[in-house]
């Protein structure tokens, strides 16, 4: 049970600064989106404005860098379950957070893409400079600021193959294992009344089943299916894991949508939690839902975090 992961890493450094938000995410994702549909659709200007405004079924699908990252089909013959069709993209734009509230020339960050399965991977590039692109332009760049940067090498590029156990090992379970945001996430429960609320102090086993809802779709569309029966297991184990400490805190942030113009307030998590003892099998899973990331607006860069087995407890520092 393996999913081939490209990750990439550039430093984004501010040529005209401008007001920018805590999250910056969804500005990036939108911007290097614009401009690479823009470069690379063929089809006619009219008919991207009518019958293609997006992609489903586009015919022109097959090697289109915009289509197969932002918007691609699932293969021929693959059905989603009910639930999975928003968590497949295989592109994530994430970028340090947070950034300051006032972004001033020369101020830096760097921004990851992460791209799953091959197809996408071979799109990295063309991202990045469709990126760059939209960063020089005078008249585009991000906000209403229209702040202007320039991206410029970073490190940490690697190519990985995130193996996934199937099951219980003969490895004893990790006394403590520490997970820290590293964006902003947003994940919805349904209580016992029925109504979706936000999880603003996720416990492991709603990571793991945030993380299945994520790698479940992504491997069947990506890579080989995973076993229905995995799905069970990962989440009973996860269940019997408790918190041992955690600093959560709301996260809120505005958000408009270009293209459907809605206006409306995202609210999630930032913060960091320990859990233990921990099934050793369980480790990989949790730190493969950290890498493809998870949860709401995903393809912007929420939803992920870093994982610390063995990591020394809080107050022992």
């Amino acid at each position: 049970m393996t999913l081939f992961v490209r990750e990439t890493r550039q430093t984004l450094r501010v040529a005209r600064g401008g007001r920018a938000l805590a999250w910056i995410g969804p500005a990036l994702r939108g911007l290097a989106g614009g401009r690479l549909r823009a470069h690379v659709c063929r089809l006619p200007v009219a008919e991207q404005m009518t019958r293609w405004r997006t992609c489903a079924g586009c015919p022109a699908m097959s090697g289109c860098a915009y289509g197969e990252t932002y918007e691609p089909d699932p293969p021929a013959g693959v059905v989603l379950a009910p639930g999975w069709e928003n968590t497949t993209r295989p592109i994530v734009i994430a970028p340090q957070f947070p950034v300051p509230e006032w972004l001033t020339p020369g101020v830096a960050f760097d921004v990851s893409i992460i791209a799953i399965g091959r197809t996408a991977a071979a799109h990295v590039d063309d991202v990045w400079e469709a990126l760059r692109i939209g960063g020089a332009d005078l008249a585009i760049g991000l906000g209403d600021d229209r702040i202007l940067f320039d991206l410029e090498p970073g490190g940490g590029n690697a190519d990985r193959e995130l193996t996934l156990p199937p099951g219980p090992g003969d490895e004893p379970p990790v006394p403590l294992v520490r997970v820290d945001l590293t964006s902003p996430l947003f994940l919805n429960e349904t209580g016992a009344d029925d109504h979706r609320r936000p999880v603003l102090r996720p416990t492991l086993a709603q990571l793991l089943r945030a993380t299945l809802r994520t790698l479940g779709p992504l491997h069947r569309l990506y890579a080989d299916p995973l076993p229905d029966a995995v799905f069970g297991a990962v989440k009973a184990a996860a269940a019997e894991v408790p918190t041992i400490r955690a600093e959560f805190h709301e996260f809120r942030q505005g958000r408009f949508s270009n293209r459907t113009k809605d206006r409306y307030e995202m609210v999630g998590a930032v913060g960091w939690a320990e859990y233990g003892p921990v099934p050793a099998w369980l480790v990989p899973w949790l730190e493969a839902g950290g890498r493809v990331f998870v949860g709401t607006h995903r393809i912007a860069g929420a939803g992920g975090w870093t994982v610390r087995p063995n990591a020394q407890r809080e107050g022992e520092r």
